[in-house]
């Protein structure tokens, strides 16, 4: 199949450490690069795990958390024996927590070609941007907010998705994108499950106090739990459009990169 056919992998990988995920796209992203493979997007779920981007600015731990470590130093070593992992990469923006019911997605892809210019890092976050407004309508959450003069809500040039909600801004979302030359990697989560907002109090959430700004989910804001079915029907169809696909095909690992293991989670 020529790689000009405007056709995706699409590899869903259930529940994955994130440290396997994220050696998984550094294999595919040399794969994109060679033009071995076409753009693969991973859908997945993490388990529990606080994890720190580019921006140290706003890699901050809650003040709860640290008086429960007794210390900055010693959060790491915390966190462990919660069994909660700590990652930190070279994905952008600040700090975040990935667990069970936050829907990922990492689309490994030629974003040149997504955005018609070379280097086109803002169009092409533009374009992550409406693929997780679009599904977050289609699962029928109202009245999103994405960005300054486009029905955004930012801290200067910082974007990211929310509701606001009786005079109170509720994150839902959140993106983090790397680039390798012309390959994007890394990528987006939703809120999905209520049960993922929880753990958010680990963090400043992109460097978000809770005064400034508080998490919700998708079930939240519909008043009812949603298919995992929906999400990733809603998430694959609003990247087939917003990136210009004819086709995105379903693979396993296994398909793309034969003898790769990525290891499931119990």
């Amino acid at each position: 199949m020529s790689l000009e056919s405007r056709v995706a992998y699409w590899v869903d990988l259930g529940v994955r450490p994130y440290a396997d995920v994220l050696a998984l796209q550094q294999q595919l992203v040399g794969l994109r690069q060679a033009d071995s493979i076409p753009d693969v997007i991973l859908s997945v779920q993490h388990p529990l795990e606080v994890s720190f981007g580019n921006d140290n600015a706003h890699n901050i731990f809650s003040d709860k958390l640290l008086r429960e470590a007794g210390s900055r130093e010693a959060v790491i070593d915390y966190l462990a024996r919660q069994g909660i992992g700590f990652s930190h990469t070279s994905r952008s923006g600040g700090a975040t927590v990935l667990s069970p019911g936050q829907y990922v997605f990492y689309p490994i892809v030629d974003a040149d070609r997504i955005t018609g210019r070379s280097l086109g890092v803002s169009e092409y976050k533009s374009r992550i941007y409406r693929i997780m407004f679009r599904s977050l309508q289609a699962l029928g959450v109202q009245n999103i907010h994405m960005g300054s003069q486009q029905s955004f809500e930012t801290r200067g040039e910082r974007k990211d998705v929310w509701v606001q909600r009786d005079g109170k801004v509720l994150k839902m979302g959140s993106k983090g994108i790397s680039l390798s030359g012309k390959v994007a990697y890394h990528g987006f989560s939703l809120y999905v499950d209520a049960s993922c907002v929880k753990p958010f109090w680990l963090v400043h959430p992109c460097g978000y106090s809770a005064q400034e700004v508080a998490v919700t989910s998708v079930e939240h804001e519909v008043g009812r739990p949603v298919d995992a079915r929906d999400v990733v029907a809603h998430v694959k169809n609003a990247v087939m459009n917003i990136f210009s696909y004819e086709k995105v095909m379903e693979k396993s690992i296994d398909d793309i990169t034969p003898g790769v293991m990525v290891n499931a989670v119990a």
